[in-house]
């Protein structure tokens, strides 16, 4: 489940009490623990309960759902950190030998456009090696032999790994990616917490709230301050 900036901020706020400060970053099975016993509460107690109270645990439960969703999501990046940490390894050293063989075929060959293109392409290719989401499986740009022939799910995963890379270019051209290509020729890659690109986010289309929407939501981020 995706929370925007805005929802994660509330979200926050809501987890400021001293009851939910210990579950910030906390583990799954801790935080799952809690939002069973505050859900048992409320199902067994709602009615004898004062309403202040009630809407304290409701906003915890609240808050715990998101740590919750954060803390599985963190798993899932450490897990495929580790999984795909080799191919990513070996992707990203090709990758710059591409761009280096590239690089000086440019300087050599001037104002040749295959040259040219294929630097831009060597380029796109580093960047969507270092960029690609831990949260993601990996999919490999130079896939090996035995990739190859596991044909199951071929077509949708050249489909995904299409939009990926045109994602990867979109963002090199307009200077947006998580970490530049001049960061990653420096020897920068994404931190370990970092996502890198989201297909998800490129494809939501941002529209303009109404005054009663915007209203609505400052009325709501005064609620919980």
């Amino acid at each position: 489940m995706a929370y925007n900036a805005q929802q994660n901020k509330r979200l926050r706020s809501k987890g400021s009490s001293l009851e939910m400060a210990q579950f910030i970053d906390a583990g799954a099975n801790k935080i799952k623990k809690r939002i069973r016993d505050l859900e048992r509460l409320l199902s067994r107690k709602r009615d004898s309960l004062p309403d202040t109270i009630i809407v304290e645990k409701e906003r915890t439960l609240e808050a715990l759902k998101f740590e919750l969703e954060n803390a599985k999501l963190k798993s899932k990046v450490k897990d495929n950190a580790k999984k795909y940490h080799m191919v990513r390894f070996f992707e990203r050293k090709k990758a710059l030998r591409k761009y280096k063989k590239a690089l000086k075929a440019v300087e050599e060959l001037k104002e040749n456009e295959k040259s040219k293109d294929a630097l831009l392409q060597s380029k796109i290719d580093l960047c969507y090696v270092v960029n690609f989401p831990k949260t993601e499986k990996y999919i490999a740009l130079y896939p090996t032999g035995e990739e190859l022939s596991d044909k199951s799910g071929l077509e949708k995963t050249e489909l995904r790994k299409k939009a990926f890379r045109d994602l990867i270019a979109k963002q090199l051209e307009e200077g947006t990616l998580p970490v530049s290509l001049e960061a990653i020729l420096s020897g920068k890659r994404l931190d370990k917490e970092g996502s890198g690109v989201s297909l998800v986010e490129s494809n939501v289309e941002k529209k303009e709230q109404s005054p009663d929407e915007k209203h609505e939501e400052e009325e709501e981020d005064e609620f919980f301050e």
